[in-house]
């Protein structure tokens, strides 16, 4: 990469890795200072970090390492994410210092699989010349790399400016354009990958690459799995499940029907048909997901969460509230005894709660869980965050809804302040804001008000979204309502 440039294509690569990944290995390729430099830009909450040059924080692990002298000497990773398994993301920093010769290199084959088999996003920062060692040495090990990300040096404040100026590109990483760019980018390797696999004449689908190792076609399948979600942020739900549907095949296939990958297989067909709307179908696949998760993880888990709280979505979907407010409380109640009460994900429970008695027309309840997740999210996030703006909006629909106007701006205003600062004046999720607002004004008899904010919002839709998307026409009818009423009341 020309030094010119920067590392603005690298930062979007590693912020994909963050974003979209569910699990695998990434090779992050920079200079001991610079690895650094960029780990510190991350704060996440879900992010931990392992620093092997880190005197202190290493030396309280490495007698893990120490202790095995034969094959697997890496226990030291297994170690710390047992330490942080509440963390989804692993950031191994200075990855080049515990290969002092290349038996050591060779040795991180035998500790491949355990540390795959953590389900986590391991991220291990590197030199391009540890890379090229592992590639030679470590081939196994190489071969579970799912994208690789080279940065050059730059300075820290340079690092954080790069970074900062890339907000807009990062926090709208899911607009249609740059992801239609990103699978054009992979569209080589997906049509190779896909290529593995036949229709067979009673129409399964069969594995036709017999030479490949089951740790390449599990590599394979988490690529593709990454891919297939890609799709499914676009609307391309066909190309989702196709794709979905042969990542199963490979993990059912290898890994058997009792695998938590299996399980994520499962449950991400399940999103998809919950998606367009097939609610029988997702219906089946969560419940499949949810069937292994409870039987490898048992009902104390935050994956047996995950299909609890999936399978309640689907009963709100389909109007049986009594099933789906059963299925969220039995999430809330692992993430409650698991996470606490002042987490994330808790939060996020009373709002899926707050959700259905809204549906319901019990507006009390659905503020109480409501204000509930607002609360504990403020604690835990930064106040600037997309997941505040949403339960800021969610009150504001309740109080809409029961006539309450002034609080119902209050809190739709508060949504906007956050979506404008971190997403800027043209996303279509500041747009839904304007929407909202303009609802309310129209709700209120002030037309010019309501006009004003409907036609902001239709501004974005038509420029982001385009003239034919249902937003657009959504908001277009509301403006043309609108004028009906002005008319009606002059």
């Amino acid at each position: 990469m020309d030094n010119n440039l920067g590392n603005s294509e690298s930062f979007i690569g590693l912020n994909w890795i963050i974003s979209d990944a569910s699990r695998g290995f990434f090779f992050v390729l920079a200079s001991h200072k610079m690895q650094e430099r960029i780990a510190n830009t991350y704060t996440e909450d879900n992010i931990a970090k392992l620093n092997y040059s880190d005197i202190r924080q290493y030396n309280d692990l490495r007698l893990y390492d120490e202790q095995n002298t034969e094959h697997y000497r890496f226990n030291v990773l297994s170690k710390f994410a047992d330490d942080n398994i509440e963390k989804k993301i692993f950031f191994i920093l200075n990855f080049q210092i515990p290969f002092p010769t290349e038996d050591d290199i060779h040795a991180l084959n035998f500790s491949r699989d355990w540390i795959a088999d953590k389900n986590k996003i391991w991220v291990f920062f590197m030199t391009a010349e540890l890379e090229k060692r592992l590639y030679l040495s470590a081939t196994d090990f190489h071969s579970y790399c799912n994208l690789k990300v080279k940065f050059e040096d730059i300075g820290i404040e340079e690092t954080k400016q790069e970074l900062l100026n890339l907000s807009d590109n990062i926090l709208t990483i899911y607009q249609t354009n740059e992801i239609k760019e990103r699978l054009a980018r992979y569209k080589e390797m997906e049509d190779e990958y896909l290529s593995y696999f036949e229709i067979a004449p009673d129409g399964t689908v069969q594995l036709v690459k017999k030479e490949l190792s089951d740790s390449q076609l599990l590599a394979i399948a988490n690529m593709l799995d990454n891919i297939a979600e890609l799709y499914e942020k676009i609307g391309d739900y066909k190309n989702a499940i196709k794709i979905h549907k042969k990542v199963l095949l490979i993990r059912e296939k290898i890994l058997g029907l009792q695998h938590p990958d299996t399980a994520e297989s499962y449950n991400n067909i399940g999103n998809v048909y919950d998606d367009i709307g097939d609610y029988n179908k997702a219906l089946e696949y969560y419940n499949k997901a949810l069937e292994i998760r409870e039987e490898v993880f048992g009902l104390q888990h935050r994956d047996t969460a995950t299909s609890y709280n999936n399978i309640g979505v689907v009963y709100g979907d389909i109007g049986d509230y009594n099933k789906a407010l059963a299925y969220h409380y039995k999430a809330l109640e692992i993430k409650e005894k698991i996470l606490g009460f002042q987490h994330f994900n808790t939060a996020q429970s009373y709002s899926n709660i707050g959700y259905v008695y809204y549906r319901m027309g019990d507006y009390n309840k659905a503020l109480e869980y409501y204000n509930k997740a607002l609360e504990i999210s403020e604690k835990v996030l930064d106040f600037q965050h997309p997941d505040i703006a949403i339960f800021n909006n969610n009150i504001g629909v309740v109080y809409g809804n029961i006539g309450d106007y002034n609080k119902a701006l209050t809190y739709h205003y508060k949504a906007l302040e956050i979506k404008e600062k971190i997403l800027g004046f043209q996303h279509p999720d500041v747009a839904d804001s304007y929407n909202n607002i303009g609802s309310v004004y129209g709700d209120m008899g002030n037309y010019n008000k309501a006009l004003e904010y409907y036609n902001k919002a239709l501004e974005i839709y038509k420029k982001v979204l385009g003239k034919e998307h249902p937003n657009t026409k959504i908001v277009l009818e509301s403006i043309e309502i609108l004028h009906s009423n002005d008319k009606q009341n002059n």
